[in-house]
């Protein structure tokens, strides 16, 4: 039997967007189009269906309740990818797979002593191994840092240059909790530009359940 994956988007697409280069799903949509069915919608709607993964972006407004059902959806065998922001920079949040410091690292700021930091290679025994990053390809100039803690190291997926996280995961139940910890536009990195971007995506979605089709 064939299986394909099928990507759950929480929002509208980007068509609809009035400046769609700046939409946080363009990107995604764009890397995933020939690779996965895409499908919009609110959590309710997409925790609905059979989904092998749902990405949420961090402009989308969540009710308390929907948070819940997306967290019993992880414990259930889901892949939750979700990319940070503002929003999660601003606030608390448990449905991420590490503790997160409050606020974001600019790392142009004028009063900042670091410069932006490129993503280095792969952890070869991570989920990610194998992958291929050319040299310069990203380039991270905002993100959102993860707390130090005895677990961190190991659920760290991608790092920075200077060994900060870029993407974090960890299990949930049966499912996995993934963070990308800059925004799926290009507003904070070079990222969504980067041919890379379409391989962890791909990695990632494969660690969900398949639909038959």
């Amino acid at each position: 039997r064939w299986r394909r994956r099928v990507v759950g988007l929480v929002g509208e697409s980007a068509a609809q967007s009035s400046q769609p280069l700046l939409s946080e799903l363009y990107y995604i949509e764009r890397a995933l189009a020939s690779r996965a069915e895409m499908r919009h919608g609110s959590v309710d709607q997409l925790t609905e269906g059979e989904i092998s993964a749902i990405i949420l972006p961090d402009g989308a407004q969540i009710s308390e309740g929907a948070r819940a059902r997306l967290a019993d959806w992880v414990e259930d065998g889901g892949v939750l990818l979700r990319f940070a922001g503002p929003r999660l920079a601003g606030g608390q949040d448990d449905l991420v797979p590490v503790d997160l410091r409050r606020g974001d690292r600019n790392l142009d700021g004028s009063l900042s002593w670091a410069r932006p930091q490129p993503l280095t290679e792969f952890d070869d025994d991570g989920p990610l191994a194998g992958l291929e990053v050319p040299e310069g390809d990203v380039v991270v100039h905002r993100q959102v840092l993860a707390q130090p803690g005895p677990q961190l190291a190991e659920r760290t997926w991608a790092r920075l240059a200077d060994g900060t996280p870029l993407i974090t995961g960890a299990a949930q139940g049966k499912g996995w909790l993934v963070l990308v910890h800059t925004t799926a536009n290009t507003t904070w990195s070079t990222l969504p530009l980067s041919g890379v971007f379409l391989d962890l995506l791909e990695r990632i979605v494969a660690l969900g359940p398949g639909a038959t089709m």
